[in-house]
Formats: structure tokens, sequence, C-alpha cells
């Protein structure tokens, strides 16, 4: 009864963390440079490439960020990975577990493609063949639009926002650890947006990423979602809340409701679950019982067997002088139960 309990809360607690989840594995872009290993040294890439995604991913679970240089000479291989800063450690392994299996699109193995980048909403992973750690801005940076146009309200007003909007990101997040969220509702028309720097771009150059990135994403207004991917920045803006701000009472509300929504629908089904768990825990002991009262029947039996209790009616008569009532010892179900005075004729039975 106690581990069926412990399985079924285990199950809720699961059910419950899953159904709050949101890594947003979602893929932004995924950008492979067109460098490849020379033949003589593509195993060695490779290997020194399998060696730095294993040294990335504990790091990763530990600190959400991880940099990592394996080899040397023309083989080194270095790799960084990062989660958003809204995401908590669940979300963030989620996300990274998919990205680091989907970044071998990039062909390291088949091509040894010494560079590729996967930017997720929810997180992002690199690896190259030279320390790319501080890099703000590069050749490969991408802006993408959504392709359908606001259709909530003014237009005029949506561009106006998303324009206040990421210039606002744009400014606080260097000032905050490099990561900002926030949002702008003017005109009965709303926003929202995100913000981060990469963990090795700060300061000024997190500024320098960031300004770019808002003057690129101001094009894609007014479509109703905008990325701009950076070497050391992502910025995003949307129509939807997207990111996971703990300090925003709404989002709290959010969960709240979610959560007392789950636990609606599963408590009870926890309950009779219980309900059911016990009553065949108490059909099983039963059983058991049962089962224990016939092996000591059982052995009841065969002790009675051995011993060869078979009496003549005669040497019961003289064992309980003739039935005598001083003999009687009471009343059972089968007839009247009697001492025995005298064992000569039936040693066996008096030992």
């Amino acid at each position: 009864m106690h581990r069926s309990f412990l399985i079924l809360l285990s199950f809720l607690c699961f059910f419950v963390n899953l159904c709050l989840s949101d890594p947003r594995a979602t893929q932004a872009a995924l950008i492979c440079t067109n460098r490849t290993a020379k033949v003589p040294e593509r195993q060695t890439f490779v290997a020194n490439f399998l060696a730095t995604l294993d040294a990335v991913t504990p790091l990763i679970m530990r600190q959400k960020y991880a940099a990592v240089i394996n080899g040397t000479g023309s083989t080194t291989v270095y790799a960084f990975g990062e989660c958003m800063k809204d995401l908590d450690g669940t979300d963030c392994n989620l996300c990274f577990a998919q990205c680091k299996t989907q970044v071998l699109r990039c062909l390291p193995f088949q091509r040894a493609i010494r560079g590729g980048r996967l930017f997720y909403d929810g997180c992002y992973l690199r690896y190259d063949d030279y320390d790319f750690f501080n890099e703000t801005l590069s050749a490969q940076d991408k802006t993408i639009c959504a392709t359908g146009d606001f259709s909530g309200g003014n237009k005029t007003v949506f561009s106006a926002n998303v324009l206040d909007l990421v210039k606002n990101l744009s400014v606080q997040a260097p000032k905050n650890d490099g990561f900002f969220v926030g949002s702008v509702d003017r005109g009965n028309v709303s926003v929202f947006g995100l913000a981060q720097c990469w963990e090795f771009v700060n300061g000024s150059a997190c500024e320098t990423c960031l300004t770019n990135a808002a003057s690129k994403i101001g094009m894609c207004a007014p479509k109703d979602e905008g990325r701009v991917l950076n070497a050391g920045c992502y910025l995003r803006y949307s129509t939807q809340k997207f990111y996971d701000n703990s300090t925003i009472p709404s989002r709290r509300n959010k969960r709240h409701g979610r959560l007392t929504v789950i636990l609606a629908v599963t408590l009870p089904i926890v309950a009779v679950a219980s309900i059911v768990a016990t009553a065949v825990f108490f059909a099983q002991r039963r059983v058991v019982e049962k089962k224990r009262a016939r092996k000591e029947l059982g052995a009841l039996l065969v002790t009675v067997n051995k011993s060869k209790l078979n009496f003549s009616y005669e040497s019961l008569e003289k064992a309980t002088n003739y039935f005598n009532p001083s003999n009687k010892l009471g009343q059972g179900g089968s007839g009247s139960v009697y001492k025995v005075k005298s064992c000569i004729s039936f040693c066996s039975f008096c030992r």
C-alpha cells in the first residue's frame, strides 16, 4: 500500500511538472559554416567535437551556461551553450537536450563541418574552430520576421509599440546582467519582448550587440513576431507573452490557475486509485492469511498422521473411566471433551 501510494504521488508530481513545463524548444535558426576539416584531421576533429559536447552538458545542468575548449592546433573545438535566464533548471535541461541532438544537422560527422549555431527560443548552442566566446557581431547574424502581419488592432500603433519596446530592452538588459523582459501596452495593442546577451558578452559589448539587434528587428514590424540572432545576443518580440518571469504577478496567477485546474482533474483520479489500491491490499492480505492457515493446518495434519492416533472404543472407555462425568472438561461443537486418567493401553496418545 505504501509503495503504491508513493508511485501515485510520484506520477502526480511528474504530471504537474510536465504540464507546467515550457522549455521553448522551438527552433529559430540553424546556421552551419561552409568550412570543413581536412581529411587527415577529420577523425581527430570529430573526437574533439564529441568530447566538447560531453563536457558542455553537465555545466549547463549546473549553471545554465557553458564554455568548453577541447583539442590542439587546427583540430581544436570551441563550444558554448546557454539557456534563456527566465527558464528554470528543468526547462533549461529539456531545451538543451534537444538542441544538442539537432546541432548534428550541421553534419560534423559526415563532412566534418567546423562550425554551427543552433538558436532555440529557450536556449542556444554553438561550436566552432576558433575562440568566439566574446564575439558580438558576425557575418552570419540573422533577422527573422514572421510571415503574417499584426491583425489585432491598429498596425501603426503596433509598430510604434514594437520600436519603443525593443529600444527599452536594448537599454535595460546591459544594466541587468545582460537580460531583460518587458512589454508595451498602448492604444489597446500589446507587445512582449525579451533581450539577452550571452554570458561572456557584457558591458559595452552587450549594449553594442543589442543596439544593433534593435535597429534590425524594427524592420519586422508590423509583422506579429520578430527575432534577431546575433553572435553575442538574442532579441525577440511577439504579440504573445512567451517569457516566464516569476516577479510578474499575472504570471504567478496564471501558473496557480493552471495548477488548480490540473489538481482538480488529477486529485479525484488519485483518490479513486487510492481506494482501489486499498481494496487490493486487503484482498491480498486475506489471501495471504488463508494460505498461511492452510499451511499451518497441513503441518498439523502431518503431525496427527505421524502420531497414529487410532484408538478403539474400549480404549477410550478405559482412558476416561467409562466417560465419567468427573472427567468431562466441556462441550464442543462435535461432542463432549474428556480428560484422560489412564494411559495403559495407548501410551502414544498420552505423551
